[in-house]
């Protein structure tokens, strides 16, 4: 069985150290950004919108939580592998932290979206 690579070697490539900030980054400002905008409230939320159909699925406002959640899980999940992987293919945990910043991104896009479709 392998030995894990160094966690402290791991985060002190600078790449990854700026990625998983930026993610980090991006996801509070999600958190916070629904947080400050939306309410609890009885009546149900605006949760999906799309260009042919409308707004075709309406919820609590709480289910508005689960998109920085996933957010938030797919930033730890690239984070280990990122890390399990860093060893033998640098380029690859790059890669998946690249790739967590650009779903942070959208998740943010997304959820500014949902805050305009609703206030």
């Amino acid at each position: 069985m392998e030995k894990l690579y160094p966690f402290k070697l791991y985060i002190k490539s600078i790449p990854n150290v700026i990625m998983f900030g930026l993610s980090i980054l991006l996801n509070a400002a999600t958190w916070f950004w629904l947080f400050w905008n939306i309410r609890p409230q009885e009546e149900p939320v605006f949760l999906h919108y799309n260009i042919l159909f409308g707004v075709d699925y309406i919820g609590p406002w709480w289910k508005m939580v689960f998109l920085p959640a996933t957010g938030f899980v797919i930033l730890l999940t690239n984070a280990v592998l990122g890390w399990l992987m860093y060893q033998k293919h640098a380029f690859f945990a790059h890669l998946a932290n690249a790739a967590s910043v650009l779903c942070q991104i959208f998740i943010l896009i997304s959820a500014s979206l949902l805050v305009f479709l609703n206030v």
